[in-house]
């Protein structure tokens, strides 16, 4: 309520006093964009009401879905919805020490035997192209 009523207060302020966003900026601390905001919300509080003073206490009093100074993006519920859901894909997706090494030593034998396979099909390809040669040369 204090940053809330400075800002609104430095608002206020007439003639050579008159401040801008950048000053209350450099005065309070507070972010341009929220600045704005709150100057805004005052004037739209106080048009609700009907009275031209912005400094009145319900417009001094922070917004409900503020959250010490952060908007609140999820409700309540939506917040425990994403919780269990999020904790329900950890436990399926979680595996223990041992498993993740089976699991590496599982493709470790996967590549040790694709490599094996891919040298026996050379092997077999160069002895099949000498015994082509072989045989054409003899056969000539």
């Amino acid at each position: 309520m204090a940053k809330r009523g400075q800002i609104v207060g430095y608002a206020m302020l007439e003639g050579n006093q008159k401040m801008g966003l950048k000053e209350i900026l450099e005065k309070t601390g507070v972010l341009i964009s929220t600045c704005s905001n709150i100057i805004r919300t005052a004037h739209q509080g106080a048009s609700e009401i009907q009275r031209p003073d912005l400094c009145v206490d319900e417009n001094l009093i922070s917004l409900p879905n503020s959250v010490i100074g952060c908007n609140a993006v999820l409700s309540a519920a939506q917040n425990e919805h994403l919780v269990v859901i999020i904790l329900q894909d950890a436990e399926h997706c979680r595996m223990t020490f041992t498993q993740l090494a089976e699991a590496g030593i599982y493709l470790f034998i996967c590549f040790v035997l694709f490599c094996l396979f891919v040298y026996l099909f050379i092997c077999l390809f160069i002895c099949f192209s000498i015994y082509l040669s072989v045989g054409l040369f003899f056969i000539k």
